[in-house]
């Protein structure tokens, strides 16, 4: 149980810092990257690297059945964002496909949530009124 804390504690830090970033428009200095990916990975169970590559619901899925599936899907949805965030314009393709990836993923997570986060829902705006 004080595990099970532990990380749910954990992926809601990693969560407000990449939103923070995001809607701010701050570059999360490399030092922060490296710590942030090494932690990710950790819970998430899966690189970064990979993740970009996953499909949506091939995500949604590998959690199925675990206790922290909500709080694993809105970090791998942070992460895809912030990755997107921080690529260049020359990745337009890439930059767009994991945004929308992101944003899919964080809409999931506000419908299947039993809690509701004000700094999620407006992410989430902001990603859908920016485009």
């Amino acid at each position: 149980m004080i595990k099970q804390d532990y990380l749910i504690r954990m992926i809601q830090e990693i969560i407000s810092l990449i939103v923070n970033a995001i809607l701010n428009k701050k570059k999360i200095r490399k030092q922060e990257w490296t710590e942030y990916d090494c932690l990710t990975r950790q819970i998430l169970g899966i690189p970064s690297e990979q993740l970009i590559c996953m499909d949506m619901q091939e995500l949604i899925e590998r959690y199925n059945g675990d206790s922290n599936k909500i709080g694993k899907i809105e970090l791998a949805a942070m992460t895809l964002l912030n990755i997107s965030d921080e690529m260049e314009n020359t990745e337009l393709l890439q930059k767009s496909k994991l945004r929308q990836d992101g944003l899919r993923l964080l809409q999931y997570v506000q419908k299947e949530s039993n809690e509701y986060s004000i700094q999620r829902d407006a992410l989430i705006k902001l990603l859908e009124t920016n485009g």
